[in-house]
């Protein structure tokens, strides 16, 4: 098991695992992707000809795949089986990067996590926006009432099943890896306003869908995650392929060399983007790695 050492920082919790990762292979590339709306479908799905073109890279272009994603990691678990991410040395970066997961052995390589002495703040926040916030363990989704139209969205992406908590943020006794606020896209919007303005040196707040507000310690991004994975395997932003869709993706692209935009993202994340592939619905992932690894 690796060295693993805890720091308290105000109002912040990070745990950084020692574990030096060996790379045989120099030529090794990185591909850093995004789930929902890049990898899988509209029916939260990956289909066949992606699926395919991921396992053919790995197989054969010694690829590496990084799952960076907002879900939790039990809602990453199917999609490390269908990539057989285990056999090919893949990583996760759950809640957008608190958390980043070598796959090969099971070390949590990093942890950075929101102290429970910001949640009655957030929870003041959220519940004066009139919105409603969930969280997780590694087997469910906690919410304080039954799942309205939004939380049941989540539910439907994750897999994961819900649990009721009634005043949930004043039981935990352990730092969060993130926090989601869940409600209409204007209610949102103030309230991402209102958490910066508020606790801006403490957290980090973005939209990582219409209906999704990530809420998530200062400075944890999916590119800095990679950034530190990347040290840890003597890797270099030239060694990085990123693909994503939407506004928790923009720290990953910007690292990246090579940064390709979803067709289905908004406009101004495909000009982030060093170049723009078909939608999800189009088999986008597999169009682009037939562009950049398997050239006709």
């Amino acid at each position: 098991m690796p060295k693993a050492e805890s720091l308290n920082k105000g109002s912040l919790h990070l745990i950084i695992y020692y574990n030096k990762v060996s790379t045989k292979n120099k030529q090794m590339k990185l591909l850093a992707l995004d789930i929902d709306g890049t990898l899988v479908n509209s029916q939260h799905q990956v289909t066949t000809p992606v699926r395919d073109a991921l396992l053919e890279a790995q197989r054969t272009r010694n690829l590496r795949i990084i799952l960076a994603s907002g879900r939790p990691t039990a809602a990453l678990q199917q999609l490390v089986q269908l990539l057989e991410l285990e056999r090919y040395g893949g990583y996760l970066l759950p809640y957008n990067g608190g958390k980043a997961i070598e796959l090969s052995t099971g070390h949590t390589l990093h942890a950075q996590l929101l102290s429970q002495d910001l949640l009655p703040q957030i929870d003041h926040l959220i519940k004066s926006h009139d919105v409603d916030v969930l969280s997780y363990t590694e087997e469910n989704i906690l919410i304080e009432t039954a799942a309205n139209e939004y939380a049941q969205k989540e539910i439907d992406i994750t897999g994961m099943s819900l649990k009721v908590l009634p005043n949930f943020m004043n039981t935990f006794t352990e730092p969060l890896p993130k926090c989601l606020a869940v409600g209409p896209t204007e209610k949102l919007i103030r309230l991402e306003a209102a958490l910066k303005r508020e606790l801006g040196q403490y957290i980090d707040a973005f939209r990582s869908s219409d209906i999704f507000l990530e809420i998530v310690p200062h400075g944890v991004n999916k590119g800095t995650a990679l950034a530190s994975l990347l040290e840890i395997l003597g890797k270099t932003s030239k060694d990085l392929i990123a693909i994503g869709d939407n506004y928790n993706d923009v720290e990953m692209l910007r690292l990246a060399e090579t940064s390709i935009a979803m067709g289905n993202a908004p406009k101004d994340i495909q000009q982030l983007a060093t170049f723009v592939t078909k939608t999800n619905n189009e088999d986008g992932v597999a169009y682009a790695l037939e562009h950049f690894l398997f050239p006709s």
